[in-house]
């Protein structure tokens, strides 16, 4: 596995660095976007975008190419040049699902949470069958909008179906799980806790968070196992709990 990434590694960096000299002419477009989408893997942005620019430059109404630059923009935190493109790919796809939902997101990103919800909803409108990853990440987002707009309810809602579409995603279970401990449902908080334990064994606020539910549930012994998990995890706030809440006041002892 680490023999196949470090590969990975050297052949797109050696053609990110070289790909003007070495593409020949009959290279296609899906060759470049797909050497874009190699970078994107390894966190190299900038070569990536420069890529996904050169695919961009063959074709500007290419849909992967168009997709891939709005990605490496968002991964840049650069809303405003990810808004831009997100547009000019509308422009261009008005009824695309994908430009739909990135388009959501990004207002999402810049806090405009009602403006976001109308395109998050055409995009499920236009989303088909074989579209599950964008109707997955528009329940995620529309659940990120209502939480951010107050509504528990229909947050909860959003983050319930994206976890029924796919539920190998810790974050998710967080989001979920934060909104059913702010409800005092510290049960169905724990079980979402937990969940993501199972799939980040090492996820610090995850642990956290399971404390905290055993400690609203008066179960003293487990939160303080919990805390002290998470405190050689690295998280603060549990080890302040162990000192205020599981060390034994040294007079009493």
């Amino acid at each position: 596995m680490q023999q196949n990434k470090i590969l990975l590694f050297t052949l797109a960096l050696f053609f990110s660095l070289t790909w003007s000299v070495v593409l020949p002419a009959q290279t296609t477009i899906d060759s470049i976007v797909a050497l874009g989408d190699d970078l994107m893997n390894l966190e190299d942005y900038e070569q990536a975008q420069a890529t996904y620019e050169r695919a961009l430059n063959m074709n500007q109404t290419y849909i992967p190419a168009l997709k891939g630059n709005i990605d490496v923009l968002l991964a840049l935190d650069q809303y405003g040049r990810a808004e831009k493109a997100a547009s000019e790919a509308l422009e261009k796809h008005p009824q695309n699902p994908a430009f739909h939902m990135y388009m959501g997101k990004v207002l999402i990103e810049r806090g405009y949470f009602e403006k976001a919800l109308p395109h998050l909803n055409k995009s499920l409108n236009f989303a088909g069958e074989n579209d599950s990853m964008i109707i997955n990440r528009v329940y995620v987002n529309r659940g990120a909008a209502y939480q951010k707009l107050g509504n528990t309810q229909k947050a909860l809602q959003n983050y319930s179906q994206a976890l029924s579409i796919n539920r190998h995603n810790p974050n998710v279970f967080i989001y979920r799980g934060n909104l059913y401990y702010q409800q005092q449902n510290y049960s169905q908080a724990l079980e979402d806790f937990q969940r993501v334990l199972e799939l980040d064994p090492n996820n610090h606020v995850a642990q956290y968070n399971v404390g905290m539910c055993h400690f609203k549930q008066g179960k003293k012994r487990k939160a303080c196992d919990a805390f002290h998990k998470a405190c050689e995890l690295g998280n603060t706030n549990a080890c302040k709990m162990v000192i205020s809440k599981c060390l034994r006041n040294p007079r009493t002892q």
